[in-house]
């Protein structure tokens, strides 16, 4: 059996290529939590995100790890992170995965990261797109969020 993570430059090492941002979202290279950078997602009211589109599989279900921190010993963000299903058509299917990282992330300028593992539920037949979506949800005076190694995880038989 082997372990099969389905994101491309999941530590941002080719910088935020790949990825889609929306509102205020940088590449870091001073702080990661492996390689030699992180996505830097602006903090306060700004709710910005990235997302990623990845072909799996349909009707498997997969783990998914992210490792997180804050910019500084302020006010942690609250993340909100999903896994969506889509057609190769890019119709929606179903949703596998919707959770919130609490406020209390470490300071990653301390280099202190957080890993958070979640289950995500298997895509119906047909929904071959996952997309990965990580935002700094809105919350007055929040520090910047650092994302990095998002792994979309799945075991799979090694048939070879």
């Amino acid at each position: 059996m082997s372990i099969i993570n389905y994101v491309t430059n999941s530590g941002f090492e080719a910088g935020l290529t790949g990825w889609v941002t929306s509102g205020t979202v940088g590449l870091n290279s001073t702080y990661s939590h492996t390689g030699s950078n992180s996505a830097q997602v602006a903090g306060g009211t700004s709710g910005s995100y990235i997302y990623k589109l990845v072909s799996v599989p349909d009707s498997n279900s997969f783990e998914l790890m992210v490792a997180l921190s804050k910019n500084g010993s302020g006010l942690g963000p609250s993340v909100t992170i999903g896994v969506f299903y889509f057609t190769t058509g890019l119709a929606f299917q179903n949703t596998g995965l919707i959770a919130t990282v609490p406020s209390r992330l470490p300071d990653g300028t301390a280099n202190n990261w957080k890993t958070a593992y979640f289950n995500v539920a298997p895509a119906f037949s047909g929904g071959t797109i996952a997309q990965i979506f990580i935002m700094n949800s809105s919350l007055a005076n929040s520090v910047d969020l650092f994302v990095d190694d998002v792994q979309l995880l799945n075991s799979a038989l090694d048939l070879g």
